[in-house]
């Protein structure tokens, strides 16, 4: 499925967060954005994801407007995780897992026997299989990550929209969750905070910096030492690895 992001403008008041923002996610790409805190990587994403709606500029889907979608149509075309956070009511794992058949069932319709095992699949493929009964809210951050990224994985999308997936992860789960994304062969967006892990797992790599998308390309084209430095306000030596041929950054100082 192709995203296509068409110069989309976002305010709040008076302030701009975003501005001018153009993008497209297609060929089963997974495409980083990265950028300093604040600089509107979450706001680029919840408008593809519905949650904000751009004071100009529009979004599409297979070259569908989202202004011509109903939120169900989107849903069942786009998986989304965003950061851990507690439910108002205690859910089981399978429970939160279970949220993500909702855009493809009727008002009411109950659960049957194929949902049942499409969420203990997802479930399983997050390795939180033993944990299934456990309430949500009693999971540790890691752990929450890993149910919201099997209930993305459960709505069985055409492409998955992620917003910092490995906060709270260790570094074996950061590496698992990241492969299992990649595996799933459809079309990835996410805002990554790990540069290593950017240049590791991406495909194309978009760069945003006070809400304006500066450079975008290969992890090889965008991650140079001078970029890092003017948008990071950091010193790296960046490093190609002769057995993966993936980048290597090491940070000297700031």
């Amino acid at each position: 499925m192709r995203i296509t992001v068409e110069d989309i403008t976002v305010k709040i008041g008076k302030k701009t967060i975003i501005e001018n923002i153009c993008a497209n996610i297609g060929n089963k790409e997974f495409v980083g954005i990265i950028g300093p805190n604040g600089s509107g990587k979450s706001t680029l994403l919840k408008s593809i994801y519905r949650v904000i709606k751009p004071n100009a500029g529009f979004i599409t889907l297979d070259d569908i407007k989202l202004d011509e979608m109903t939120l169900k149509q989107s849903a069942r075309k786009l998986g989304v995780m965003t950061q851990a956070s507690n439910f108002s009511f205690d859910f089981t794992v399978k429970e939160v897992t279970m949220m993500g058949r909702t855009p493809h069932k009727k008002l009411l319709e109950p659960d049957d026997d194929d949902d049942y095992k499409i969420v203990n699949k997802a479930i399983e493929r997050v390795g939180m299989e033993k944990y299934i009964d456990r309430k949500f809210n009693t999971l540790s951050g890691g752990e929450k990550q890993r149910v919201l990224i099997a209930r993305a994985i459960a709505s069985q999308p055409k492409a998955l929209i992620l917003d910092e997936p490995t906060n709270h992860l260790d570094i074996h789960y950061q590496i698992s969750l990241l492969d299992l994304v990649k595996k799933l062969d459809i079309e990835v967006f996410s805002a990554m905070h790990d540069l290593n892990l950017a240049a590791t797992y991406c495909d194309k790599i978009y760069v945003i910096n006070e809400g304006i998308i500066v450079d975008y390309g290969s992890p090889k084209k965008v991650l140079t030492s001078s970029l890092l430095k003017e948008v990071f306000n950091v010193k790296a030596i960046i490093e190609e690895n002769s057995f993966t041929g993936k980048l290597n950054i090491i940070f000297t100082g700031v």
